[in-house]
């Protein structure tokens, strides 16, 4: 219990004092430096430590988590009631995505803390630990995030100046960019669901192997090759699409494969498409050089 408390005292203070350039950097990242310090304190005031292997955690209510935010940081979001709940998840992630936390899954939390979750939720809907509970009633519980050590290396060069609050990380781009355990630390926790639509790494990998050939894809040409295979068998809104093009981006990965996502005004004199001037495509790098 000491290291912990030291460790979250120590994480508090490379907050105020980064020694890591990196990571002093990225602390500009609106919000993010707020919420790693809202989490630290919290946890070292409820002495939480669900984590199988000892780590410090929250369990998160977002309403609550935010309520917790600077007073300034809230009155920057007040005009947009869903902004809570809805947007700043995202921060969340961010901070999942450089390692500052970790979203715990059942095999990463400690038996005593299973056990008395699930005792919570059973009791939440009204079923004793045998009857039959309608629905997911894993959805009951919150989210658990183990904190790491600030002092340690970690991934804070994944973080770009480019993300923000708004910035909407997908499981199947970060598990492209990076790999399946990293997506799992951000998507995966206790109360996921399971049956999210996902593109996968190899469905990417023919997207880029045919854009190499055609030099210029629109949103619509993107479509069979990062289709979902979900369980209701429906395609996606363009928005879903446009979402997951949008966080490969971000993430670098287009920009790694000689890749740009951006206006066609930018590459119409040199390649041709069935796209509006201001509209968002794909192209290889190589055809305006």
């Amino acid at each position: 219990m000491n290291y912990t408390i030291e460790m979250l005292d120590n994480n508090l203070e490379l907050l105020k004092h980064p020694t890591n350039k990196v990571m002093r950097n990225k602390m500009n990242i609106p919000g993010l430096k707020a919420l790693l310090k809202v989490i630290n304190k919290v946890s070292k005031s409820t002495g939480e430590c669900e984590a199988l292997d000892g780590r410090p955690t929250i369990a998160v209510n977002m309403d609550v988590l935010y309520n917790l935010m600077p007073a300034s940081y809230q009155k920057k979001h007040a005009d947009n009631p869903t902004f809570p709940t809805k947007t700043f998840p995202n921060l969340l992630r961010l901070a999942s995505l450089c390692g500052a936390i970790q979203l715990l899954d059942w095999t990463q939390i400690s038996k005593t803390a299973r056990d008395a979750r699930y005792k919570l939720a059973m009791d939440s809907m009204g079923k004793c630990k045998n009857g039959k509970a309608t629905g997911h009633w894993y959805m009951q519980f919150k989210n658990v995030y183990a904190i790491n050590d600030f002092s340690q290396p970690l991934h804070w060069e994944r973080l770009s100046y480019r993300m923000n609050e708004r910035t909407k990380l997908t499981y199947g781009a970060v598990a492209t960019m990076y790999d399946l355990e990293v997506a799992s630390d951000i998507f995966t926790g206790v109360n996921s669901d399971h049956a999210v639509a996902t593109m996968t790494e190899n469905q990417v990998g023919k997207l880029v192997t045919k854009l190499s050939k055609v030099k210029v894809m629109t949103l619509d040409d993107t479509k069979w090759y990062i289709r979902p295979n979900t369980k209701d068998g429906k395609d996606r809104a363009d928005d879903w699409y446009a979402t997951q093009l949008n966080c490969l981006d971000i993430l670098g990965y287009f920009k790694a494969n000689g890749i740009a996502y951006d206006m066609y005004c930018k590459v119409s004199d040199y390649v041709e498409c069935d796209a509006k001037p201001n509209q968002r495509v794909l192209y290889m790098l190589d055809v305006v050089k």
